[in-house]
């Protein structure tokens, strides 16, 4: 870029150190070094900078783009980490909540089964306490009138034994 800046000021280069020729004859150049000749301005170098410069300056805008779109991809993975890790633990209390739930509801129908069972049990229990005491009321009523002649023919008797007892006297 140096050599071209130079070119655009009208700067000449300075030409190299003198070289001594000492294997050439007048019909024979030899192997010496080329000479050194005027610079001359070429002139389509001008357009080459530019054209180089302006693909540096779009190469430069090129990546400032990528980088800021690096950026908003990384703000925007940030924040959906975000959000998941949210939803992940959210989800995971949740399910939390639900086992916990669950496994209250099974124990509250365990408990519910044993209350039934003993409720159940108990009944039975008075049914059968209710039949035995049909069953001793119907003999009671079944009963009565051979029990009330039977008490009735013993207080008779024993009116009458009275009265023999007391006739003796």
């Amino acid at each position: 870029k140096q050599v071209y800046a130079m070119i655009q000021q009208h700067e000449e280069p300075q030409p190299g150190a003198a070289h001594t020729q000492t294997s050439a004859t007048h019909t024979d150049p030899g192997n010496g070094p080329a000479r050194f000749t005027n610079y001359e301005k070429h002139a389509g170098g001008s357009r080459v900078v530019s054209m180089i410069e302006e693909v540096i300056a779009d190469s430069k805008k090129t990546e400032d783009e990528a980088i800021r779109a690096e950026e908003d991809a990384q703000g925007a993975y940030e924040i959906f980490m975000k959000d998941s890790n949210k939803g992940i633990t959210s989800s995971t209390e949740m399910i939390m909540n639900l086992r916990s739930a669950e496994a209250k509801g099974r124990e509250d129908m365990t408990m519910a089964k044993e209350d039934d069972k003993a409720t159940f049990a108990e009944l039975n229990s008075l049914h059968e306490a209710s039949g035995d005491l049909h069953k001793s009321c119907d003999f009671m009523i079944d009963t009565f009138d051979a029990r009330q002649a039977a008490r009735t023919a013993e207080i008779e008797a024993l009116g009458e034994a009275k009265a023999i007892l007391s006739g003796m006297h």
